[in-house]
């Protein structure tokens, strides 16, 4: 099988966002990052005329043109990926493609918010309308069981239980049950049993979470309401989740779990989060610090 017709390259690229979507199920937003970066990738080889394993000029394109090295690397990935699923499963034979390593990054710390700073945000939000209901709930939830934005805007009302946890569906379709604090239970508990139907109409589905149109609340929306009570992103949440959790003598392994990491070496970042504000508060406390 060769890639070399463009109308056969975008049927066999629809096929293999099929696959991740339905039997890998990666997230909607990880679908549409790899879409694209294959399919720039054959724009490139088509316009210049060069065989579609040649990644290593494209990578070198790339870094000439100033890309980020964290982008560069995404696409490495994407593309990769995607010939290695064609080898597989489609019989492509390409023994001149080469496993291209990716660009060596520095690796930067993750944005964490003081357990006192983010308590007080949290107790300032307004709570007198439905949408500031929702608000708060929202932020309450990602808070207390550190959920990616895609998984929260998933839920589904009965992924609420009453024993006070939250089923989520993860990425690659794994399931995890996490707990819930007491004040995140009972938002949540008042969101759907008074406000939510307040934006409730055909749209809604069985969704947690709506938004002004009555659809489920998108990844967007949920960055902007983050942004606007918190002054912060999402994913700053999840990590401050993950090092509070460890300041407060969480086992790695228990916090892997419940951020749902299939690799260990990615939650240990925030080890070495919780070493740096170790040695901040050393400095500051102690008497001869």
């Amino acid at each position: 099988m060769k890639l070399d017709n463009k109308s056969h390259q975008l049927k066999i690229i629809d096929e293999y966002i099929e696959y991740l979507e339905k039997i890998k199920g990666y997230s909607k937003n990880t679908i549409t990052s790899y879409k694209t970066d294959i399919k720039k990738y054959f724009e490139y080889i088509n316009t210049k005329n060069k065989n579609y394993y040649e990644i290593e000029k494209y990578v070198q394109s790339l870094s000439k043109s100033k890309y980020a090295k964290s982008t560069v690397n995404r696409k490495i990935v994407s593309i990769s990926s995607f010939f290695n699923w064609c080898i597989k499963q489609k019989k492509l034979n390409i023994k001149d493609i080469k496993q291209i390593k990716n660009i060596k990054t520095e690796r930067k710390l993750p944005t964490i918010l003081t357990s006192n700073y983010i308590n007080n945000l949290l107790d300032t939000i307004p709570t007198s309308t439905s949408k500031e209901i929702r608000d708060r709930t929202i932020i309450e939830i990602l808070y207390s069981s550190g959920l990616r934005v895609s998984e929260l805007t998933n839920l589904k009302v009965n992924d609420f239980k009453n024993n006070k946890s939250l089923r989520v569906l993860g990425k690659g379709n794994k399931v995890r049950i996490l707990p819930m604090t007491d004040k995140s239970f009972n938002y949540m508990n008042l969101w759907i049993s008074k406000y939510r139907s307040q934006y409730k109409n055909e749209k809604s589905g069985n969704y947690i979470f709506l938004g002004v149109r009555g659809g489920k609340i998108s990844d967007r929306q949920i960055q902007r309401i983050v942004n606007l009570r918190l002054g912060t992103f999402p994913h700053s949440i999840r990590h401050t989740f993950a090092t509070h959790l460890l300041d407060g003598g969480a086992d790695l392994r228990v916090v892997q779990e419940m951020l749902g990491h299939t690799d260990p070496s990615t939650t240990q970042i925030y080890t070495h989060v919780s070493k740096k504000q170790l040695k901040e508060k050393y400095k500051r406390t102690h008497p001869r610090g």
